[in-house]
């Protein structure tokens, strides 16, 4: 193993669409595209031209981390096609890394700078302005420091069953729709630098996974569009 691995990061759990490339803890590249249902179209020529960019090639590459949900189903799924198809030899690794999970360790420096005792990751389950929240919450734990889930894990909630206490870091696309809790607009998005981040992590302690055995947390059905 590398001393400093080179990572590919995918984040296509959601808009936007974002890939960055990683040398260790060091960002090299970062792509992204604030466009509307663009991965089906985009992502595999944003990873084309990261790597060209960087004089790389796919071959160098130690490891494939991808955003593994919940999110978008097509999303998901079309990030998912893609590192499969780019480890399918063993060589680059796959990594899953939660999308919750990494943004709650995105918002970690945050939190202890801010004294705030817990986290709430949340992400919407679909467009819609009333739209359910996929939430997670996770106990900061500055002795170590790290992040750690609370027992009930990920959940799915309305957004006014939610009272985030005035020591409860928000981060994610959906933390503008809660009412109460600590704001910074850094952290309410999705980002192909925090899945690397959480990646890396993740490779340097085993947590790979054989690229036909990956599944993505959907968190609900793909339920196709009646045609009229």
């Amino acid at each position: 193993m590398a001393a400093e691995p080179l990572i590919l990061a995918i984040e296509s759990s959601g808009e936007p669409l974002s890939i960055a490339l990683a040398r260790g803890e060091r960002l090299l590249g970062f792509s992204l595209l604030a466009l509307p249902r663009i991965h089906d179209r985009m992502a595999a020529e944003l990873i084309r031209r990261l790597l060209q960019d960087c004089n790389l090639s796919a071959s160098q590459l130690d490891a494939v981390a991808i955003s593994a949900g919940p999110g978008s189903f097509t999303s998901l799924r079309i990030g998912a096609s893609l590192a499969k198809g780019l480890c399918m030899e063993g060589q680059p690794a796959l990594v899953p890394v939660p999308t919750l999970e990494a943004l709650a360790e995105a918002a970690l420096p945050a939190a202890l700078m801010l004294g705030a005792e817990q986290i709430l990751a949340c992400i919407p389950t679909t467009d819609a302005p009333d739209a359910e929240l996929f939430v997670q919450r996770f106990a900061v734990d500055s002795a170590e420091p790290a992040v750690r889930s609370f027992p009930e894990g990920l959940q799915r909630l309305r957004a006014e069953s939610l009272e985030p206490s005035p020591q409860t870091l928000l981060c994610g696309p959906a933390a503008g729709r809660l009412q109460g809790g600590l704001r910074l607009p850094l952290l309410e998005r999705l980002s192909a630098e925090w899945i690397a981040a959480s990646g890396l992590r993740r490779f340097l302690s085993g947590q790979s996974v054989a690229a036909e055995e990956f599944l993505p947390l959907y968190g609900w059905e793909f339920t196709p569009r009646e045609r009229h």
